[in-house]
C-alpha cells in the first residue's frame, strides 16, 4: 500500500494542485543539489483571467522529492511576498506570472530564493474542477467557521463548472465532508475568514487528501486515471513516459509528506509599500532562505 500511495502521489502532483499547463511536469532538478537526491517542481495554479485576460498565480507550492531523507514535501510560497520581478520591480509574487508566464515567475522565485527549479506545472480553475470530479471528489473536514464563507465562495466556483449537473450544492453541517470539484475549488480560496497562510494550509490539505483517496485505487486503474487527467492539462511529455515514472516510484514507499509555509512566520512582517499602499509580505531574507534550503535539501 506503501508503494502505491508514492505512485499516486506523484500522478497526482503531475497534474493537480494545484496546480497544471505543463511545458516541463516533471524532469530530475539537479539544481543546488550536486547529488542529484533532490527533485523540485513548482506547481502552479492560475487564477481566472476574468475581463483583463490576464492570470495571475494564486497558488504556488513547490513539489519536493527528496531520496536522502526519504520524503515528499509541500512548500507554500505566499502570493503577496515582496520580492524583485525581473525588468519591473519590486512587487507581489504572483504578478510576476501575470507579466510573463510561469517562465518569468519561476526566475523570480529562483533570483529571490536562491534555489535553481527548472521544472514547472499549471493547472487553472475549471480544469481543477474537473479533475477533482474525476477523481470523484475529496475529502475534507469541515469547521463551523468555514460553513457561512465557503457557501458563498460555492456559489461563485459553481459558475465555473462547465458540467453543472444539477443543483448547486451547499455544506450544512461541520465535520467530514466528500467536496466535489466546485465545493473543493471554493475551499482552496476561502480566506476571508482567517489568513492568507490558513488558506495555503487548506490548499495543502486538499493536496493531502487525494494524495490519500488515491492510495486505495487499484495500481491497474492508473493508465485509465492518468489519461482522463491529461485531456485537463497541456503537457509536453507522452503519457507512457509519465506512467513509467510513476511505476518506478515504488523505491519511494513509506515517504510522509512534510509541510513549510514561506516566508516563516518568525522571519515575517505585513504592511504596505508607501509608494502605492499595495499590501505585501516583508521577510528576513537570510534567515528564510536559510530554512527553505534545510527543508528542502537536507
Amino acid at each position: 500500500m506503501k508503494n502505491r500511495k508514492f505512485i499516486l502521489i506523484l500522478i497526482m502532483f503531475i497534474f493537480t494542485s494545484f496546480v497544471l499547463e505543463t511545458r516541463e511536469v516533471y524532469s530530475f532538478d539537479k539544481g543546488k543539489d550536486k547529488n542529484n537526491k533532490v527533485d523540485n517542481i513548482l506547481l502552479i495554479g492560475e487564477d481566472d483571467k476574468g475581463e483583463t485576460g490576464v492570470a495571475r498565480s494564486d497558488t504556488m507550492i513547490i513539489l519536493t522529492i527528496n531520496k536522502s531523507s526519504k520524503s515528499i514535501k509541500l512548500t507554500s510560497l505566499t502570493r503577496d511576498t515582496l520580492v524583485m520581478i525581473p525588468n519591473k520591480g519590486y512587487e507581489k509574487l504572483n504578478h510576476a506570472y501575470a507579466y510573463g508566464g510561469p517562465k518569468l515567475l519561476l526566475k523570480t522565485i529562483n533570483d529571490n530564493f536562491d534555489i535553481d527549479i527548472k521544472d514547472y506545472a499549471v493547472v487553472d480553475f475549471k480544469s481543477f474542477i474537473e479533475i477533482v470530479d474525476i477523481l470523484d471528489g475529496v475529502d475534507i473536514s469541515i469547521d463551523e467557521r468555514e460553513i457561512n464563507h465557503l457557501n458563498k465562495v460555492i456559489e461563485t466556483c459553481y459558475r465555473l463548472d462547465s458540467a453543472k449537473k444539477g443543483n448547486i450544492e451547499y455544506i450544512s453541517t461541520t465535520g467530514e465532508h466528500t467536496l466535489n470539484g466546485y465545493q473543493a475549488l471554493a475551499y482552496a480560496r476561502i480566506r476571508k475568514i482567517d489568513t492568507i497562510y490558513n488558506r495555503d494550509q487548506r490548499q495543502r490539505e486538499i493536496l493531502s487528501s487525494i494524495a490519500h483517496k488515491l492510495s486505495n485505487t487499484s495500481i491497474k486503474t492508473y493508465p485509465a486515471i492518468a489519461k482522463s487527467l491529461i485531456k485537463h492539462v497541456k503537457v509536453n511529455i507522452s503519457i507512457d513516459k509519465i506512467m513509467k515514472l510513476a511505476y518506478i516510484a515504488h523505491d519511494f514507499a513509506g515517504y510522509d509528506i512534510e509541510q513549510m509555509e514561506f516566508p516563516k512566520r518568525e522571519y515575517r512582517s505585513e504592511g504596505k509599500i508607501k509608494e502605492n499602499g499595495m499590501f505585501v509580505i516583508k521577510w528576513d531574507k537570510e534567515k528564510n532562505i536559510s530554512d527553505l534550503k534545510k527543508f528542502i535539501y537536507e
